[in-house]
C-alpha cells in the first residue's frame, strides 16, 4: 500500500513538472536524480560535521595536516596518506591515485589480464617442481593453452617482452584475478582511512564536492563524475 502511494506521488510530481515546465519525462528523471543526489550529499556533509565538530565542510580547507619542512616531494603523498585525519585531504590523494591505478602497465598487470590457466607439465618444464606447493591449482588446466604459447602471444600482443620466467614468478606471487597494482593497493588503503574517519565510502561525486565546496574551483583530473 506504502509503495503505490509513493509511486503514485512521484507520477504526480512528474506531471507537474512537465507541466509546469514544459520539458520531457527524461529531464524530470534526470531533475529528480540530482536534487536525491544533493540531498544525500547533505546529509554525508552532516556526518563529516559531527564527525570533525566543525560547522561547514568548507572548513576542512583550514585544517591542513602538519608535515616536516625537510619531508622530499616523493614522499608526501604516502606520508599524507598514513597520517592525515582530514577527509578533503584523503578525497584529494584518491583522485589523484585513481587514474594512475587504472592506467598502471607492468609485466604484472600484462600477465593479470591475460594470462591464463595452463598445463601443469608446463610449470614444471620451465619452473621448479618444488615450487608447486605455492601455486595455486586454478592455474593448471589439462587441456589450457601451453604456458610457451600465451607467453609468445601475450608479448607480441603487448609490445613487451615477457618471459616465461616472468610467467612463473607471477603465478607463484598471485592467485588468478588476484593481483592489484601498487597504486589501486594505495587506492584502496586511501578509501579504507576515509571510511573509517567519517564512517562512509568514498564516490567521485562526494569528493568533487568536497573539492567544490573548499577551493571553489575544481582541479583537473583525468575521471570527472558530473
Amino acid at each position: 500500500m506504502k509503495e503505490n502511494q509513493t509511486t503514485t506521488a512521484r507520477l504526480r510530481n512528474q506531471e507537474r513538472f512537465v507541466q509546469n515546465t514544459g520539458k520531457s519525462e527524461a529531464e524530470y528523471q534526470a531533475w529528480a536524480t540530482e536534487v536525491g543526489r544533493r540531498m544525500h550529499i547533505n546529509n554525508l556533509d552532516k556526518l563529516v560535521c559531527a564527525k570533525l565538530n566543525i560547522y561547514t565542510v568548507s572548513h576542512l580547507a583550514y585544517l591542513p595536516t602538519p608535515t616536516p619542512i625537510d619531508l622530499p616531494a616523493d614522499e608526501y603523498d604516502k606520508y599524507l596518506a598514513d597520517r592525515t585525519e582530514n577527509p578533503l585531504e584523503l578525497a584529494q590523494l584518491w583522485l589523484k591515485t585513481k587514474p594512475d591505478a587504472q592506467s598502471w602497465v607492468s609485466v604484472q598487470s600484462i600477465l593479470a589480464d591475460n594470462l591464463r590457466p595452463f598445463p601443469k607439465s608446463d610449470f614444471e618444464l620451465h619452473g621448479d617442481p618444488n615450487w608447486l606447493p605455492d601455486v595455486a591449482k586454478s592455474w593448471f588446466r589439462k587441456d589450457g593453452l601451453n604456458l610457451d604459447v600465451q607467453i609468445e602471444e601475450i608479448s607480441a600482443m603487448s609490445g613487451r617482452q615477457i618471459t616465461l620466467q616472468d610467467a612463473i614468478d607471477f603465478v607463484r606471487a598471485h592467485k588468478p584475478g588476484m593481483y592489484k597494482n601498487p597504486a589501486q593497493l594505495q587506492l584502496e588503503y586511501i578509501e579504507e582511512r576515509f571510511k573509517n574517519i567519517t564512517t562512509f565510502r568514498i564516490k567521485d561525486y562526494y569528493a568533487e564536492h568536497l573539492l567544490k565546496s573548499c577551493y571553489y574551483v575544481v582541479p583537473t583530473f583525468d575521471e570527472v563524475p558530473f
